[in-house]
């Protein structure tokens, strides 16, 4: 395989699809084999992404799985940029995923930095004096103050990003080995400066930000560092550093560009996060035709569970058959395991039925919305059969719209990731009046 000598592309594994809410004509793959990746590095790619889901993996899943990556990329080039793209509000398997990707690099565990920015622009989650923050109009909300810290797989207890270390490493990395850079470092000071600071890092380096003009600077010096780096950020600092930000929202005519398709649109909610279904409320309101799957049937009445999904699939052909717009949405009463890994479990066989409903659908809709990351991971990559899309831009302030490709069940279809976190309780009706 033969590259030109210049060529050191930006890699981004996202642990769901929502990554990709804040570029736009960059493609995403949803496989990470080692066909797959060659191809992006054969075209120089400059950035791209590969979906790999691992917020619905077991700890010891997300670990083998980055391992798996790290040794593919490690087999194909060796100058590149790494990013583990992670959730703007904390969520994840973090610490264990970058270590493992670190292991299958074969960068050794005293060799390689790992830079933290969690600030998420688009999104109004912030960082400053080492504090994670979500802002609501004029309130500073503590990270973990939020439901999101509440996470029945991923939950947490420290806002301050040092703390949160310390916390999700089970004590591995201690206070000293974890420096940050500030906001006013990034303000008033000069290249060299933040390059020391850079350099003589010891495990951990948390960048504070508030605007992306911080983002953009420290992503500017970064590129001049020697150093082993693995990022573990938002996707705000993905698209910074990538040169790939969106800089305006999509129009309806942009969207529908290569799509003839004249059915219904179909709209599917899995998200359980309180603003989706705040958002899913308004929607509903709107008088669209509703389909609930009830999840504590697909659960407790195992001999009927197809047959129930298949007549929810006609059901939804029907209505995208008369142009009429559609949305299947999962029963809002959240059913929980016992433990962290059994509340995974169930959000998986959840998804897994939402899947099994999409594949089994003949009419391929105007457009597809998909609310929530792992429902929007699992229906691209095993629904659909999405192999490699591409990033169109977004929507709405991170809310990205893919084009699915030839391949797929569905062609040239706009695929809508819309995140469980994302907007305001009108959000969701506001995209679906905007594209419909």
């Amino acid at each position: 395989m033969t590259m030109k000598a210049n060529y050191k592309p930006i890699i981004i594994l996202d642990d769901d699809p929502t990554g990709s809410q804040s570029v736009s004509q960059v493609p995403v793959l949803n496989d990470w084999s080692k066909a797959s990746i060659q191809a992006e590095l054969e075209k120089e790619t400059s950035v791209f992404f590969i979906i790999t889901n691992s917020r619905a993996l077991s700890q010891i899943e997300a670990q083998q799985l980055n391992e798996e990556i790290g040794q593919t990329i490690r087999s194909l080039i060796k100058d590149f940029y790494i990013i583990s793209r992670g959730d703007s509000t904390l969520r994840g398997h973090f610490f264990y995923e970058v270590a493992s990707l670190a292991k299958g690099l074969q960068w050794d565990q005293e060799d390689y930095l790992t830079i933290f920015i969690p600030a998420f622009i688009e999104g109004n989650r912030l960082t400053k004096d080492d504090t994670h923050y979500l802002v609501d109009q004029e309130k500073w909300i503590p990270i973990a103050q939020t439901p999101y810290a509440q996470d029945k797989t991923f939950g947490y207890q420290h806002s301050n990003l040092v703390e949160f270390i310390i916390e999700k490493t089970n004590n591995q990395i201690k206070k000293v080995e974890i420096q940050s850079i500030s906001i006013a470092n990034l303000e008033k000071s000069d290249t060299l400066f933040l390059l020391e600071k850079i350099q003589n890092a010891k495990k951990f380096l948390i960048v504070n930000a508030l605007t992306y003009e911080h983002i953009d600077r420290f992503a500017s010096v970064i590129k001049n560092s020697g150093r082993k780096i693995i990022f573990r950020t938002s996707a705000s600092f993905a698209a910074s550093f990538g040169g790939v930000k969106s800089s305006k929202l999509l129009s309806k005519d942009e969207i529908y560009q290569n799509s003839p398709i004249e059915n219904g649109g179909l709209i599917v909610v899995g998200s359980h996060v309180p603003n989706t279904t705040a958002q899913l409320n308004q929607l509903i309101q709107s008088g669209i035709k509703t389909i609930e799957l009830e999840v504590e049937r697909i659960l407790h009445n195992q001999s009927h569970v197809e047959d129930y999904l298949k007549s929810l699939a006609q059901q939804i052909d029907d209505h995208l058959a008369d142009k009429n717009d559609v949305v299947l949405y999962t029963s809002r009463k959240l059913v929980t395991g016992h433990d962290e890994t059994e509340s995974l479990k169930l959000s998986v066989n959840v998804s897994t039925n939402l899947v099994f409903i999409i594949k089994n659908l003949s009419i391929q809709p105007k457009f597809f919305i998909s609310k929530g990351g792992i429902t929007s991971s699992d229906i691209a990559t095993f629904g659909l059969n999405i192999k490699r899309a591409i990033v169109l831009g977004q929507v709405e302030k991170g809310i990205s719209v893919w084009q699915t490709d030839e391949s797929s069940k569905f062609p040239l279809m706009p695929y809508i990731v819309f995140p469980g976190n994302v907007g305001t309780p009108d959000t969701l009706k506001h995209v679906y009046d905007k594209i419909r």
